[in-house]
């Protein structure tokens, strides 16, 4: 099967976009399609709730989507991934990766944490999603890691 484009989702501050970076490097041509400065371009309108998370998920596909029809490879960061729009990526040929790292630091630094409601690993929960899993343990271990998804 060949790859259509690659999905990373992770907590904030897990290391998507990192992962994203390495991976623009390798491929030619691909669009990076992160979910944060598609909320700060396109979803303005959007709050941090489950409901307009999972509006943003579909924002997303449908970007990552004119990439392909542009003969691109989108490369997509979300923090939030649910059974739906797991199993629409699957359908369309995705790469679903889940970025983890050990959140201690990330939680006392990480300014998504100071907030106190619709954080994704605080009050709201990813769904249990079987996917590949990368563990960002911040070396050249990780980078080779994602790398190997080529």
């Amino acid at each position: 099967m060949r790859t259509k484009g690659y999905w990373f989702y992770g907590l904030s501050g897990s290391g998507k976009t990192f992962a994203s970076n390495i991976l623009k490097k390798k491929i030619q041509n691909c669009l990076i399609v992160d979910g944060d400065l598609v909320r700060k371009i396109i979803s303005k309108d959007l709050s941090y709730n489950i409901q307009d998370r999972k509006v943003q998920l579909s924002r997303m596909i449908g970007i990552a989507k004119l990439a392909i029809n542009s003969n691109l490879i989108p490369i997509v960061s979300t923090v939030y991934l649910d059974k739906v729009t797991f199993n629409k990526l699957k359908k369309n040929k995705f790469k679903i990766i889940k970025i983890e790292r050990n959140m201690v630091q990330v939680y006392k630094k990480h300014p998504t944490y100071k907030k106190k409601k619709n954080i994704v690993g605080v009050d709201i929960k990813l769904p249990r999603i079987k996917t590949k899993i990368i563990f960002n343990d911040m070396t050249n271990n990780f980078k080779k890691k994602v790398l190997n998804l080529l």
